[in-house]
């Protein structure tokens, strides 16, 4: 393998599990250390760090995968160390080590996410096991089957319609990713002529898998061990229903008579190409290609000319989507544009 140095940037993510650890080892105020590392710092860098578009490329593909791989071992220590220490901690070590661990199962979810689209069937089994961390190893079945299809339209439930504040689309979401996941492998075992309900079912694995990883919770930390399990696996992918939201906010397919909906193109997913926080985020932020290309390594990944730009990295997008009026102020003039500069594209290719 050829060492490319560019691709070691993406070592940065290190420090969501690395800074999770050391939060639970000393203790105190340094709990908050990557709460504010993720939201304050990484915001500040990109401001200084500025964009950095670019075509997709090829550079450092193998040893950009193999740093994303060292995130599951990393990911894992980190929940296990919090989760055998739990008993021990004061209310506000309680708050930041969960809100540490939360973050730190968030990333985890991208790295499943990444890891879920690849064809290897080991690679699948880490992002599984990386999803039922966060106790949402459903989240899997629906994305790849459901989401790449109906992304943009009605029957997403990860797509925010304009005006949808946050809190309602995350119950959207949540509830819908668990039934367009169930609904996804009940159609898929009724092909082999099984019922929903057969052991073969991966909401049901999931749902095994996770309840197995709250034994090992309770058998290292007892109940204090459980419930920061349980904690860090909600914040973990409510924050992953925070970028689903701002992914596709307000974008929408248009229909055709005949009930079609239109072909899904970069112009359906805000992207964002600020550096730092791409570094950290292996490269998610430009989401519009990865729908383009869901096969694409992340590190390939490049803008898309035609993908509406978010003002601002994931970290502080994230931030106002939980102040709804903040947001839609933010937010809604952008969404006009891109509507207006989607029908002026529209108007000027059917003359």
């Amino acid at each position: 393998m050829q060492v490319q140095p560019r691709a070691c940037v993406y070592m940065l993510a290190w420090l969501f599990p690395l800074l999770s650890m050391w939060g639970i080892e000393t203790g105190g105020a340094a709990t908050f250390a990557l709460p504010v590392f993720a939201f304050v710092l990484v915001p500040v860098a990109d401001l200084f760090a500025g964009r950095s578009p670019r075509l997709p490329n090829r550079d450092g593909v193998a040893l950009a995968d193999w740093i994303m791989y060292a995130y599951v071992p990393l990911a894992l220590l980190a929940l296990a160390t919090g989760v055998s220490g739990a008993s021990r901690w004061t209310m506000l070590e309680w708050v930041g080590n969960t809100l540490s661990l939360g973050v730190t199962a968030g990333v985890g979810i991208v790295v499943a996410h990444e890891l879920g689209h690849r064809r290897s069937t080991v690679l699948r089994l880490l992002s599984r096991l990386m999803l039922w961390t966060a106790a949402y190893g459903h989240y899997r079945v629906e994305h790849n089957r459901g989401h790449h299809v109906w992304v943009a339209t009605p029957y997403d439930p990860a797509t925010a319609r304009r005006n949808q504040p946050y809190y309602a689309f995350w119950w959207q979401a949540v509830s819908g990713t668990l039934r367009g996941a169930w609904a996804q492998e009940a159609a898929r075992l009724m092909k082999r002529q099984l019922p929903g309900w057969h052991w073969r079912n991966e909401v049901w694995q999931n749902l095994a898998a996770t309840l197995l990883l709250a034994v090992f919770a309770w058998l290292l930390g007892r109940w204090a061990g459980l419930g920061l399990y349980a904690a860090q696996a909600v914040i973990g992918f409510s924050l992953l229903e925070a970028v689903d939201y701002i992914e596709h906010y307000g974008l929408m397919r248009h229909r055709h008579a005949d009930g079609r909906f239109e072909r899904m193109t970069a112009a359906h997913s805000w992207s964002a190409n600020h550096t730092v926080s791409n570094w950290l985020l292996f490269e998610l932020q430009r989401h519009a290609d990865h729908h383009v290309r869901p096969l694409l390594p992340f590190s390939a990944l490049g803008d898309q000319a035609e993908s509406p730009m978010l003002p601002a990295s994931y970290p502080t997008m994230i931030l106002l989507a939980l102040c709804p009026p903040l947001w839609y102020r933010v937010m809604h003039p952008r969404l006009d544009r891109h509507y207006e500069h989607l029908a002026t594209e529209r108007g000027v290719q059917a003359v």
